[in-house]
């Protein structure tokens, strides 16, 4: 089934916006394209809108709507989503409540989020959006090592078009100069270093990709982030050479990282210059969108630039002295901060894994292993349960022994992994399926409300499934015995005799008892 629902072009216009910096028109237009989405039951769609609509009022240092549109998207999901889509959910909830200083919460969520991205390899959309989305919230808490990590995986890929590739390289660049800044304002210009000479290779790799994809501004972002990176490790000829074409060519549009780096960059052209008063405005409006979030990088960087410009101008006094301390100490408890959280997200990781380790093997004892689904311990479980009612559909497949005999024992296993599979497409997230038997299968309707519509549904879609594809001239069918809404084990006695009568009256149909 592709991930994608009929309507996703209005969930592709909605991510560009986003993605070139338009926030509050991709919010417009996420929102106007969730409401389309809702009333013609583009369920895909609508919740590709709604993630769009909060990592847009995130851009915008709207943490609160953006944590309530996370929890919204949680409760669309519901219990029974993708992991990788409940992995994108709370890596958007954490990174809104790392800027509302709710850094225990977002660690819970991020510790989740991580450990769901990190179970498999990317190799679809979904999986590499989650671990996108997971690696920006590791960023926002300057875990930059984890980040880092989903990163270069992402580097790695070479299944998405070019605009996705260049998405991911962009993201990768901005994190690794962030990393080298934060080192550098905080004193350690040595660690910072290489970090720098990654980035240049990762700007290097986005010209190189917003080429292949024609995407003038993006490449213009990438060159006023090396010119940045060229001004800090020294090259200040080619900075200057590279950064007034780029910062020409694309907006500077707040919701931008670029716009933040390029306007530390132009500052010190305009420092150079001995244009004080332009540089100064610079600076300050990068420090204005900066307090927005909890973790200041670019606003410090900018506040350490100032006091660097005060020193080359006026020389060595109390007031550049404090301000480049301010910088230095602000940035210094960011990195130790960074560590315990580090340490804390590990930790929460390992106690994550190991509850999940616990969850699977318990899982293992009650699951057939052919088809995947629950076993008889799983229906002991149930029937265990007397005061809860159920209406319980029994399904048989008809003349099984016949497919076994006349297709071979490997089409008969085929058939009854297919059925399976039908079935749990087909019954609702709540519902109870086990194999009850060798072709039998059992669904426990909870409260019995629409047991009957999926009885029904069933058979149809047995008897429409292309069933040549296992094995030429084979047809199968089902019969079904519907009961309840009773205690478990009495709704599945009085189904099996209702199946039986199914079968003796012609298979291939529903017999309620």
């Amino acid at each position: 089934m592709s991930p994608f629902g009929p309507f996703d072009t209005l969930a592709e216009w909605a991510h560009k916006l986003y993605l070139d910096g338009f926030g509050e028109r991709a919010i417009a237009a996420s929102r106007e394209g969730l409401a389309f989405c809702e009333a013609v039951g583009d369920e895909r769609t609508a919740r590709y809108l709604q993630f769009i609509c909060g990592v847009a009022l995130h851009q915008l240092g709207r943490a609160g709507e953006a944590s309530e549109e996370a929890g919204h998207l949680l409760r669309r999901l519901g219990t029974g989503a993708e992991p990788v889509w409940r992995a994108k959910a709370l890596a958007l909830l954490a990174e809104s409540r790392v800027d509302l200083g709710m850094t225990a919460l977002a660690m819970d969520h991020l510790a989740e989020g991580k450990l769901i991205v990190s179970a498999q390899p990317i190799r679809t959309y979904d999986h590499l959006s989650a671990t996108m989305s997971v690696a920006l919230a590791l960023n926002a808490l300057a875990l930059f090592e984890p980040a880092d990590e989903l990163m270069v995986q992402m580097l790695a890929l070479t299944f998405p078009p070019a605009r996705v590739r260049l998405n991911v390289a962009q993201e990768a660049a901005v994190l690794q100069v962030a990393w080298a800044s934060m080192l550098e304002v905080a004193g350690r210009a040595g660690e910072a270093w290489p970090h720098y000479t990654e980035a240049l290779a990762r700007t290097a790799r986005m010209r190189r990709l917003a080429a292949e994809a024609d995407y003038p501004e993006m490449l213009a972002r990438a060159e006023a982030v090396e010119a940045f990176v060229l001004q800090r490790t020294g090259d200040t000829g080619l900075a200057r050479a590279r950064l007034r074409p780029a910062v020409e060519a694309f907006r500077l549009r707040e919701e931008l990282a670029e716009t933040q780096i390029a306007r530390i960059a132009l500052a010190t052209l305009a420092s150079d210059a001995g244009q004080r008063a332009e540089a100064a405005d610079l600076l300050a409006a990068v420090q204005r969108v900066s307090s927005a979030t909890q973790l200041d990088v670019w606003g410090l960087t900018a506040l350490s630039v100032r006091a660097r410009h005060a020193v080359q101008h006026d020389g060595r006094s109390e007031a550049a002295d404090a301000l480049e301390l301010l910088a230095q100490v602000s940035l210094t408890r960011l990195w130790e901060d960074r560590e315990s959280r580090f340490e804390a997200l590990q930790d929460r990781v390992r106690q994550r894994e190991l509850a999940e380790q616990q969850e699977r093997l318990g899982r293992a004892s009650l699951v057939d292993p052919m088809t995947g689904l629950g076993n008889r311990r799983r229906l002991q479980q149930v029937l265990e349960r007397p005061d809860q009612r159920f209406s319980a559909v029994l399904l048989d497949v008809d003349r099984f022994r016949a497919v076994n005999e006349e297709h071979g024992r490997d089409a008969g296993d085929a058939v009854l992994r297919r059925v399976a599979d039908l079935v749990q497409r087909t019954v609702g997230a709540n519902d109870v399926v086990v194999r009850y038997g060798a072709d039998e299968f059992v669904v426990l309707v909870p409260g019995g409300h629409g047991a009957q519509q999926t009885a029904e549904r069933l058979l149809e879609v047995v008897r429409k499934e292309p069933w040549l594809e296992i094995s030429l001239g084979l047809r199968v069918t089902v019969s079904a015995g519907l009961a309840g809404p009773a205690s478990a084990a009495v709704a599945l006695a009085a189904a099996d005799r209702a199946v039986l009568d199914a079968k003796r009256s012609g298979r291939d149909r529903l017999v309620a008892g």
